[in-house]
């Protein structure tokens, strides 16, 4: 099995984002070219490639660093909510000229990915990390998620009795 370490797929994924991101500063696809369409479809692929890359990489990362089933569930959950309120804030500045866009996703590109290479340099160097402190949970968690052998999702799990008449 092919080994890579961590960073190569996640800073591909950028790099690849990156690439696209400047190619689209440069060059606008016109309205009902036909000529154009096979440009264009491999734009979107390869933006769906660095996306899997990106996506992967982070949900890799964050398995990694909060080993803990119960913080992985909190992390996961405010990772999600950052997303949809990204896709939200995408969709007030609908409005904005598409050189705004681009320019405000490379900026954030630019931003994340200096961010996490300045989190690995920090790793490599072996600083301590604080993790955050996070609500305990007011609810007692249970299902197959969290992997406990008395409280799985298969059927009769939570004491209901079915009977079978064969009449």
């Amino acid at each position: 099995m092919l080994r890579l370490r961590r960073q190569y797929p996640l800073l591909a994924g950028a790099l690849l984002h990156a690439a696209i991101l400047v190619t689209l500063f440069c060059w606008a696809p016109e309205p009902r070219q036909v000529e154009q369409a096979p440009l264009l479809y491999t734009i979107a692929a390869l933006w769906g490639m660095g996306s899997a890359l990106n996506k992967t990489g982070i949900s890799i990362l964050l398995g990694m660093l909060y080993e803990d089933k119960e913080r992985q569930d909190f992390v996961f959950t405010i990772y999600h909510w950052w997303q949809a309120l990204a896709i939200f804030a995408v969709y007030l500045w609908s409005g904005l000229p598409m050189k705004a866009k681009l320019s405000l996703m490379l900026l954030a590109l630019g931003l994340a990915a200096g961010s996490y290479c300045w989190m690995e340099r920090r790793l490599a160097q072996r600083v301590a990390y604080r993790l955050p402190r996070m609500p305990r949970p007011r609810h007692r968690a249970s299902g197959y998620r969290y992997l406990e052998e008395d409280d799985s999702d298969e059927t009769n799990s939570e004491g209901e009795e079915t009977s079978r008449d064969n009449s």
